[in-house]
């Protein structure tokens, strides 16, 4: 499923994706997937799928370029069915923004991701 996802984000979105980090470089905006949980589905037949949590944080220069950054991940990734994956559904979203002066600014995006190992 990660590297499903990371394809998909990095292959679909005009700015810089990166699993666990900033990634290199220094252009903005850019994103970071990180993976914050799984549960895998249990039933009297087996295992069933795994439900994966992801952060997805996007970052940019101004609140607005964050914005955008998140506006091209959820275009992308809401309602996504493919591959490994078979949902993934945006369950919260979280500003970072505490003061104008901050070199970044952040929006963070938690997803349920429904896949296939």
């Amino acid at each position: 499923m990660e590297e499903h996802l990371y394809s998909l984000l990095s292959g679909a979105v005009s700015f810089t994706v990166a699993w666990g980090s900033l990634g290199d470089g220094v252009g903005l905006p850019r994103a970071s997937i990180y993976r914050t949980s799984g549960v895998r589905d249990m039933h009297l037949q087996g295992k069933g799928l795994m439900q994966t949590r992801v952060q997805i944080d996007c970052y940019g220069a101004t609140v607005e370029d964050a914005h955008a950054a998140e506006d091209e991940i959820r275009a992308v990734l809401e309602g996504y069915r493919g591959g490994p994956i078979q949902g993934a559904f945006l369950e919260a979203t979280r500003d970072g923004f505490t003061e104008d002066t901050q070199l970044l600014q952040r929006v963070s995006l938690t997803f349920a991701v429904w896949h296939r190992d």
